[in-house]
């Protein structure tokens, strides 16, 4: 059961829901943004029915100007639920929002992409169409926010983008469509296909990943494909390629932007045919292979500039394209990638060699490893290894650009609990205490820094949306708002570390809390966003 508020001058919505989706605790309709705002605080619901037109009085519009014509009346009430959405985001960026619509003349794609709209429909004027309909996103939402934040080697998070792209990887891992994943370097694209496509699919053949990348050129025909005694200079016997091995299961071809226009070809044929010929023979193979492929290159790029062929590329499903976001984009906290990758850095074989030496010293007997965020020194439990990460250490973790991305962090945190490990240097005397010290992080990032995009990562960047107002004021004001949002939620409420970026001066912190109260934001409710 969730809790859902539906926001709508008419009752048609809140009577439909509550007759075909009882299971679900309605709260509305309210009929304004006032109604609507005072709902939200009052019932903190997980999930937002918006209608787009309101037919109410002039007076509980928003955005409707004070000498506003007949004209911008009547367009104020049709796009009535883009403005509260607007508002909407404002104050609450993560509540997941379903923009509705009966009428047909009323373009919901630009405002559902341009405002996080988590999803949209048009009704048809029949109620168990517009039910079902309603069922499946609501549905869809609900799992996908509360799923878990962790699945295997992968970590979610459970921010609106990063569940998005959750929920649509699990969609595509269903049948037998390519599926290309797009994004830089080491943000996680061979763990997503192996983890979630090729696991959710249910396909009980192998998984089978080729970086074509490292294979040289002449040879990635019969990697792919096969091949058979002599049919080239070193073939000492028939062999299958990558496309038998992963039948009835799933291919990964990372870099398919490095395939020769040769190789292109046969591929193209390969997916059309449903078959493939090993290199020597003649006998067509039938294949059964979900393909999934990535590039940190755009691939619709490298087709305009006729590197890639375009029929290969159509075939390739661009449709189906999921682009992975680099890190520093993906709004997680880092307090949870931190532990995510600590913890799993603990699990491999030369940090779990160097936790047995440490024990050994240190008479620490058991095998319970946990790793405590902040700088409160946990009381010594039996059996417990603490690995400890203080706020400054964390803060580094925060600031850092990320240019190697998901790799990198992971790396990072791995050589952290190496050297720490290494030094042996318990916190207090206390051998059941180990720090990842600031001193030790900074000196493993210094090494990636200036590696980032752009050159210096000095201050902090991010997309703003540009809403037209009839003062310019107004606009600034909500850049502003947009900034500090951003910022509070990157430093999760640290006012010191917004000083810093805004001001260079820790010691601005008043100040810039005080501008944050200003632009009507709320310390109380960004932080049970965050949370």
């Amino acid at each position: 059961m969730a809790r859902i508020l539906i926001v709508d001058d008419q009752d048609r919505t809140a009577k439909l829901c509550r007759k075909a989706l009882p299971e679900h605790e309605y709260t509305g309709p309210a009929r304004s943004w006032s109604d609507a705002e005072a709902s939200i605080r009052q019932s903190r619901p997980e999930l937002v029915l918006l209608d787009v037109h309101f037919d109410i009085d002039p007076g509980a519009l928003l955005g409707l100007p004070e000498d506003a014509d007949e004209r911008r009346l009547e367009r104020t009430r049709r796009e009535q639920g883009i403005h509260i959405l607007d508002s909407l985001r404002k104050r609450w960026p993560d509540l997941p929002v379903i923009l509705m619509t009966a009428r047909a003349d009323l373009p919901l794609e630009r405002a559902a992409e341009r405002l996080d709209a988590e999803e949209y429909t048009y009704f048809l004027d029949d109620d168990g169409v517009d039910a079902a309909t309603l069922k499946n996103q609501i549905g869809g939402i609900l799992q996908a926010r509360r799923g878990r934040e962790r699945e295997g080697p992968v970590y979610w998070g459970r921010t609106v983008k990063m569940q998005r792209i959750r929920q649509r990887l699990h969609t595509l891992s269903k049948g037998r469509l390519p599926v290309i994943l797009a994004g830089p370097t080491g943000t996680g694209k061979s763990l997503v296909a192996r983890h979630v496509l090729h696991r959710r699919s249910e396909r009980r053949g192998r998984f089978v990943a080729l970086d074509l990348s490292t294979i040289p050129r002449d040879l990635v025909g019969a990697q792919l494909f096969g091949s058979v005694k002599g049919a080239y200079t070193g073939s000492i016997g028939d062999r299958p390629g990558a496309f038998e091995e992963a039948q009835g299961g799933t291919l990964f071809l990372d870099e398919i932007g490095n395939l020769s226009e040769p190789t292109q070809k046969m591929l193209l044929t390969a997916l059309q045919e449903g078959v493939v010929t090993r290199i020597g023979e003649s006998r067509e193979r039938e294949i059964d292979v979900k393909l999934v492929v990535a590039s940190h290159e755009d691939l619709g790029a490298m087709v305009r500039e006729g590197r890639f062929r375009q029929d290969l590329y159509m075939r390739l499903n661009p449709a189906c394209t999921v682009a992975l976001p680099p890190l520093r984009e993906r709004d997680i906290p880092m307090e949870g990638l931190a532990e995510f990758f600590l913890q799993r850095a603990l699990g491999t074989a030369t940090v779990s060699d160097l936790v047995r030496s440490h024990r050994q010293v240190h008479a620490v007997p058991g095998e319970t490893v946990r790793v405590v965020i902040g700088d409160h020194v946990p009381a010594g439990e039996e059996g417990v290894l603490h690995v400890l990460l203080p706020a400054r250490s964390l803060g580094l973790l925060r600031e850092h650009p990320w240019p190697g991305n998901l790799r990198e962090l992971s790396m990072v945190m791995e050589n952290a609990l190496v050297f720490a490990l290494a030094e042996s240097g318990p916190v207090g005397g206390r051998g059941d205490v180990l720090q990842c010290r600031p001193k030790l992080l900074r000196d493993l990032l210094l090494q990636t820094r200036g590696l980032a995009t752009g050159g210096a990562q000095e201050g902090f960047g991010l997309t703003v949306h540009l809403q037209a107002s009839d003062t310019l004021t107004r606009v600034a004001a909500d850049v502003a708002e947009q900034y500090f949002r951003a910022l509070f939620l990157k430093y999760e409420g640290d006012f010191r570390q917004m000083a810093q970026v805004l001001m260079g001066d820790p010691e601005c912190a008043r100040k810039v809390q005080l501008r944050f109260n200003q632009l009507g934001l709320k310390v109380r409710e960004m932080k049970r966003r965050m949370g």
